[in-house]
C-alpha cells in the first residue's frame, strides 16, 4: 500500500473514531437501561423527526414487553406518570413524579405483564399551561433535564409493581400543541462534531508528512 494511501486510510479511522461520541451522546439516557426494571420504550405515536426531542403535549405510544414485575396484577388498573430523572437516573422518592401527568384512562397489563398504550401524553414540566403549576416548580422535565415514565400500581409508593420507561427530553413547546414532533433524543449540534473531524484528518496529514521525511537507509 502506498504512503498516500495509508494516509488517507488513517485519517479516515481517526475521522469515524472522532465522530463515536457524536452517536453515543445522542443516544445518551436512551439506549439499553441499566436498571433492571427499566424495559418500557416510548415512542411517537405519528408522523415525527428522528434525533429530535419529544414536544410538549406529543402523543406517545408505551410498550412494555412481557415481565414478571406487572404479571401479577394483570387485570388491574395501573397509571402512568411523568417523573424527573436528571442524568437519566431512574429515580427513588415520589416527589420526581408529577401526579398532575397521570394517565386518566383505565390501563390494565396483559396475562404475561405486557402492555401497549398509545394515547399518552408528554409535557414539559413544570408547565402553567396545561397544570398551572409554577414556573419554579418542580419536578423538571425539559431539554436540559430528563424524564421518565413510571408504569405502576402506585406512583406514591415505589415499592408497589411498577416499571420504567427510558429517559428521554421534552421541547417546551407554545401551547403544548405538540408542534415539531420527535422521537425524545437531544439534538446534538453538527458543530460539535466538526472539531473531532479536523483533528482526524489534521493527524493523518501529519503521519504522511513525516513519512515523507524519513530519511532511506542505504541498503
Amino acid at each position: 500500500m502506498s504512503l498516500r494511501r495509508r494516509a488517507v486510510t488513517i485519517a479516515a479511522a481517526i475521522a469515524v473514531a472522532g465522530a463515536i461520541p457524536i452517536s453515543l451522546l445522542a443516544m445518551g439516557g436512551t439506549a439499553g437501561a441499566a436498571n433492571p426494571l427499566q424495559i418500557a420504550t416510548v415512542t411517537p405515536a405519528s408522523t415525527f423527526t428522528a434525533g429530535t426531542p419529544f414536544s410538549s403535549g406529543q402523543h406517545v405510544t408505551i410498550n412494555v414487553p412481557a415481565n414478571t414485575t406487572l404479571a401479577p396484577v394483570a387485570g388491574q388498573n395501573i397509571v402512568i406518570v411523568e417523573c424527573a430523572a436528571p442524568g437519566g437516573v431512574i429515580p427513588t422518592q415520589i416527589t420526581a413524579c408529577d401526579p398532575n401527568s397521570v394517565s386518566g384512562d383505565s390501563i390494565t397489563p396483559n396475562a404475561d405483564g405486557s402492555l401497549n398504550y398509545g394515547n399518552y401524553q408528554v409535557y414539559s414540566l413544570p408547565n402553567a399551561a396545561e397544570f398551572g403549576e409554577s414556573p419554579s416548580g418542580t419536578p423538571v422535565c425539559n431539554l436540559g433535564n430528563q424524564c421518565v415514565l413510571y408504569i405502576g400500581t402506585n406512583y406514591g409508593d415505589f415499592t408497589q409493581p411498577h416499571v420504567w420507561s427510558q429517559a428521554f427530553v421534552i421541547n417546551p413547546t407554545a401551547g403544548n400543541t405538540g408542534a415539531n414532533p420527535g422521537d425524545g433524543t437531544p439534538e446534538v449540534p453538527l458543530a460539535l462534531g466538526l472539531p473531532l473531524l479536523a483533528s482526524g484528518v489534521v493527524g493523518g496529514s501529519v503521519l504522511y508528512s513525516r513519512r515523507r521525511r524519513r530519511p532511506t537507509n542505504a541498503a
